[in-house]
């Protein structure tokens, strides 16, 4: 497989004019590119201390990526490098498949049924006999970013709300419905990559997601991962117990993931609140919770008096909600992060 991708930078010496202007000559390729020409106006728009200029009637901008896949290569090997493309912010990816392949045919089917699965607005635009050009249609500003975040953050609650009733009812069309949900968490989480990886190239992009501080971007990144982490143990945990049918003694899960709910949730809240207070209780109150999870297991797992598939079963349950609860920590302080790029003076109190 080979990728394309070419992002010119230059440095132009500032010239004084006159008593109190000064300028900077243009690229003449840029100019061409953009169709401008002597006597025509661009437009300065200035975000903080950065000045950005565009021609007065500007298309989005586009990154094309082409990717070359040769025999040998499956389809989670093509999405893999796809997603990559996807994330780092490119608009339009050209697959071109080597005409030897095996089954041709068959690996360009499955290749763009798991694109649509997994990249949310990626269409085929063009297509030929071994080769799929995809467009990313996605419009930043039809979907802000902390509105997708709390999207995302709905999606991975309900999740954890549901792991909860399989617990309760042992009902395992819960573990299935969690399963199902995977797909629609990792959507939005490529998705909220892009939009901060597109972020990191175009300073107008930040000032549309509401970034004031580049800064920003590592927390929002990080808080975006961990927000896809705690729904992966979120599988995990329905996947071991439909391994086993079933848990007969719950109890003692069910409680640890109340408590992981309700940090879950916390660190959330002090992320749209930018609360430095509600993210000190979350960080606090998950080292104690982490404590008493590996207590439990010393004290309450062990001499339990179980089928040893279940008290497997339970210890690694355990362990997914332990690191729940970390990531949920990790959260909260990615959100005290965000206040200080935010803000420049700080009361702690």
């Amino acid at each position: 497989m080979w990728v394309n991708m070419m992002i010119s930078i230059e440095r132009r010496r500032i010239q004084r004019t006159g008593s109190s202007s000064y300028i900077i000559t243009l690229p003449k390729e840029w100019v061409d590119s953009v169709k401008l020409k002597s006597g025509d106006y661009v437009i300065v728009e200035k975000y903080g201390d950065k000045l950005v200029i565009t021609p007065p009637t500007t298309e989005p901008l586009t990154l094309k990526a082409n990717i070359r896949v040769y025999s040998g290569v499956d389809s989670q090997q093509v999405l893999r490098i796809m997603l990559a493309t996807y994330l780092i912010g490119y608009n339009l990816i050209t697959v071109n498949f080597d005409k030897g392949i095996p089954d041709l045919a068959k690996l360009i089917s499955e290749v763009k049924s798991i694109v649509r699965a997994k990249l949310a607005g990626v269409e085929v635009i063009e297509e030929s006999f071994n080769t799929v050009v995809f467009k990313v249609l996605l419009d930043i500003r039809e979907l802000p970013l902390i509105s997708a975040i709390r999207r995302l953050h709905l999606i991975v609650n309900n999740m954890l709300q549901d792991c909860s009733n399989l617990f309760k009812t042992d009902d395992l069309n819960y573990a299935h419905a969690i399963i199902q949900r995977d797909d629609e968490a990792d959507r939005f989480h490529h998705m909220l990559v892009r939009e901060l990886s597109l972020a990191l190239l175009d300073v107008k992009v930040q000032h549309e997601l509401g970034i004031t501080n580049v800064t920003e971007i590592l927390s929002y990144r990080i808080i975006v991962r961990n927000l896809e982490r705690i729904a992966d143990h979120a599988v995990t945990i329905a996947r071991r117990v439909l391994n086993i049918g079933g848990l007969k003694n719950p109890e003692l899960v069910c409680k640890f993931l109340e408590k992981d709910k309700e940090l879950f949730n916390k660190a959330m809240d002090s992320l749209y609140n930018l609360s430095r207070r509600v993210a000190e209780d979350v960080i606090n109150e998950s080292r104690r919770t982490v404590n008493e999870i590996e207590e439990a297991l010393h004290s309450e797992v062990m001499p339990m008096q179980a089928d040893v598939r279940e008290k497997v079963t339970i210890t690694l349950i355990l362990d997914s909600l332990k690191r729940i609860a970390r990531y949920s920590n990790g959260i909260a302080e990615a959100s005290l992060n965000i206040k200080a790029a935010k803000l420049t003076e700080l009361d702690v109190k």
